[in-house]
């Protein structure tokens, strides 16, 4: 894929500006959304992701790197890792960029950074049964992205139409993206899938593998990334859970909706030369096997969990400070849990980087997987759980909590700062920590949080299932054995 000019790592007003350059078909609740930075259900999320564009510059010896093609300074979390060191350095970046967004945004740039990365650095899976013109394309688009700073969004799952069914076969097949025909320039394709995460704010959407397929469905085993804007590509939102109130009042809401969407492809022609993967259903497969994506992956996931375990454990003793609870053996056992969870959740990002290793006959550096298998398992039930917890340890104190327009009342306020006062703050802080809590475990944006947790990685039960069956059984056995072989 050609490209001439490059920016390098992009400011916070350049993604701003980028948004409000194409003609992309974004629906919102009935209406087309004209410019993403703008509107107000999407503003928040567009300047909190601005925020990360800016804080790379601020930051640079956490967050830039020099591009091995240009040498402009591009964001590290598009480095190929070559060794532990630079698994590390990748983790400071999205830990810094979690913290941010005290992990209520998922799909932040890093995230899709991680996969490209790791997608080209084995482009010689992706060249596998005749797709080296594919590889190619996909080592040539990922230098793009990298080199552009881009944001990208991605979709994989087909619509639920009837899951009783192979997916190839929802309503005829018609229902699940697939491809028309060849064209002279690439490459026709139609159907629909989500869920779009970022998809207002992101430059590109790429399309991947997110489940097996049949041998015979080689039709839906296509991999791409196009421009947001291109012809025939719709994005159809679910409603906004951004609160359009003062901060004050709505601090997570107002800020952090990466929205989701659905992606309806209406004969959408894919260029050849952004075409990854065409028609081979056995190599989508590999692409994601043999790659070793799930480990990188898994590695931006968790350690954004970590962070998003961190402030919830933060909320949980900053309510107990204030009116004293933490005395309490009770109130203690579910922090010390919410504790437990987040220096786990840490301790198994930092021991998947010291197991890590060189993958065979590639320069890839790899995380070792095992313990990012068994947090995939409990992660959906850990977040749920800690919302739970801080629940129990807020009480009906989530109900007393005036809004920013009572305090401003100057005949209210004096009632509200006497009866309103915690142990150890003011009327004002305490009604501001709770709210603040409240936006993460009660709101319709912590409503979405707490589902998106339970299902991102899958279910909690096809994970932990999966665990077993990936264990390595070999010594565990052995231990029984020599207790059996008399």
């Amino acid at each position: 894929m050609a490209t001439t000019e490059t920016t390098g790592a992009r400011t916070g007003e350049q993604f701003l500006a980028a948004l409000r350059s194409d003609e992309r078909e974004i629906y919102l609740e009935g209406e087309r959304i004209a410019d993403p930075s703008a509107h107000p259900k999407l503003e928040g999320a567009a300047r909190s992701l601005a925020r990360i564009f800016d804080l790379q510059h601020e930051e640079p010896e956490t967050f830039l790197m020099d591009s091995p093609d240009t040498g402009q300074p591009v964001n590290v979390t598009h480095v190929r890792p070559a060794g532990r060191e630079d698994l590390e350095r990748r983790r400071r970046a999205s830990k810094r960029i979690a913290d941010t967004t005290v992990g209520m945004m998922g799909r932040t740039p890093d995230y899709l950074n991680y996969t490209f990365a790791c997608f080209a650095a084995r482009a010689d899976v992706w060249a596998r049964y005749g797709n080296e013109e594919g590889a190619a394309n996909l080592v040539a688009y990922q230098r793009h992205m990298r080199d552009n700073d881009l944001s990208l969004t991605h979709t994989l799952i087909n619509p639920q139409v009837d899951r009783s069914v192979p997916e190839a076969e929802q309503a005829a097949g018609e229902v699940s993206l697939h491809k028309v025909e060849d064209t002279e320039n690439g490459i026709l394709v139609r159907g629909a899938r989500m869920l779009a995460t970022l998809a207002p704010f992101a430059d590109e959407l790429a399309v991947y593998p997110g489940s097996d397929l049949r041998l015979q469905d080689g039709k839906y085993a296509i991999c791409f990334a196009i421009p947001m804007a291109t012809p025939g590509l719709k994005f159809v939102c679910r409603d906004s859970f951004s609160v359009q109130r003062d901060p004050w009042d709505y601090p997570l809401s107002s800020r952090f909706d990466e929205m989701d969407a659905v992606v309806i492809f209406d004969d959408v022609e894919i260029p050849q030369e952004r075409i990854f993967l065409d028609g081979d259903a056995q190599l989508h497969t590999e692409v994601i096997t043999d790659t070793h994506w799930r480990a990188h992956i898994i590695h931006q996931a968790m350690t954004r969990a970590w962070a998003k375990l961190e402030f919830a454990f933060g909320l949980g003793h900053t309510m107990a400070e204030m009116t004293g609870v933490n005395r309490f053996d009770h109130v203690q056992e579910k922090l010390g849990e919410i504790w437990s969870m987040l220096e786990l959740t840490r301790a198994g990002v930092v021991a998947a980087e010291a197991g890590s290793f060189q993958a065979e006959d590639s320069t890839d550096w790899v995380p070792d997987e095992r313990s990012f298998v068994a947090l995939r398992g409990l992660m959906p039930q850990w977040i749920p759980r800690a919302i739970e917890l801080l629940q129990l340890v807020g009480g009906g104190g989530f109900m007393a909590t005036p809004s920013r327009a009572d305090f401003d009342n100057e005949e209210l306020r004096p009632e509200l700062d006497k009866y309103f006062q915690a142990r150890n703050a003011d009327a004002e802080r305490r009604t501001r920590a709770y709210r603040l809590a409240w936006d993460f475990v009660g709101s319709a944006l912590a409503g979405r949080g707490e589902l998106y947790e339970r299902f991102y990685l899958s279910d909690a039960f096809r994970m932990t299932a999966l665990a077993y069956i990936l264990a390595d059984k070999e010594h565990p056995s052995e231990l029984v054995e020599q207790f059996l072989a008399d």
